[in-house]
């Protein structure tokens, strides 16, 4: 049986429809349980009960809590809260972990986002378990920060331009379950890491110019300095706003991993690329 945390987040929900439509015993693992579905309860800043991990042979662990602003208060919830879960699946006898992390995760990473990513990493590693850092998901079904860029994109008439700095890597969701299928499908997979997302790097500009396509919306391009909408965004986050686009996911842009060790094919998945076709799959 595979347990899934953040089952009723963005890239949990896929893997969690994904792995179950292909014959998978899927355990949800999130906030809101459906006890009649089978799901348990997990949240990164509680106890881990006993029996949310009784029988389980898989881990994936993809639960990411994005509330807090400050680092420290993102590391106790995010860290400490994957370490508790680590722990329990070791008393549990789970016997593999694939723990999805972030290709803002990276050594010397200058996003907070990516550094507590990377922390869990080693811990990962540590436990013998396999990290996966997928690229910004994409695809019909939409979320995450793909979904809140769609709203804005259909609705406002002035888009930011923040120059050739500002680069995205992406991964279809169809291709991001087909990797993890074939994870495990693997009869011995070495602890180690495998990243996820076409070779070919994205301008912010470019990726909205295919959602407005997409959506036939004809926005028109305002170039906006980086530096000025850090200072912006950072100024309405002092607050206490949560925005749907934040100065950290600005400065995972700006600062992407220089050797990102991307292929266009993963454990036999030939990865889409990114375009208005891909993005109605």
């Amino acid at each position: 049986m595979i347990a899934i945390t953040g089952a009723t987040g963005y890239v949990g929900g896929l893997l969690c429809e994904a792995l179950g439509g292909h014959g998978n015993s899927v355990r949800r693992l999130t906030r809101r349980p459906d006890r009649g579905r089978g799901d348990a309860f997990f949240s990164l800043d509680q106890p881990v009960a006993e029996e949310s991990l009784a029988g389980i042979e898989t881990l994936i662990h993809a639960a990411h809590d994005f509330r807090p602003t400050r680092e420290p208060e993102l590391r106790r919830l995010n860290v400490d809260g994957s370490l508790r879960l680590l722990e329990a699946a070791r008393r549990a006898g789970v016997r593999r972990l694939l723990f999805v992390s972030s290709i803002a995760s990276y050594e010397g990473s200058r996003s907070a986002y990516g550094r507590v990513k990377w922390a869990l990493e080693r811990e990962v590693a540590g436990w013998g378990g396999t990290s996966l850092r997928p690229g910004l998901v994409f695809g019909r079904a939409r979320g995450g920060l793909f979904l809140a860029l769609g709203r804005v994109v259909r609705r406002a008439p002035f888009m930011p331009d923040f120059g050739p700095r500002a680069t995205l890597y992406v991964v279809h969701a169809r291709d991001l379950a087909g990797i993890v299928d074939a994870f495990l499908a693997l009869q011995h997979p070495a602890p180690g890491l495998l990243t996820a997302a076409h070779p070919s790097p994205l301008t912010m500009r470019r990726v909205l110019e295919v959602m407005a396509e997409e959506a036939g919306a004809r926005p028109r391009f305002v170039p906006v300095p980086p530096t000025l909408a850090l200072a912006g965004l950072r100024t309405l986050e002092s607050t206490g706003l949560h925005l749907p686009f934040r100065s950290d996911s600005l400065i995972s842009m700006l600062h992407v991993n220089p050797t990102p060790g991307l292929t266009s094919e993963v454990l036999g998945v030939r990865l889409r690329p990114f375009d208005v076709h891909t993005l109605r799959e």
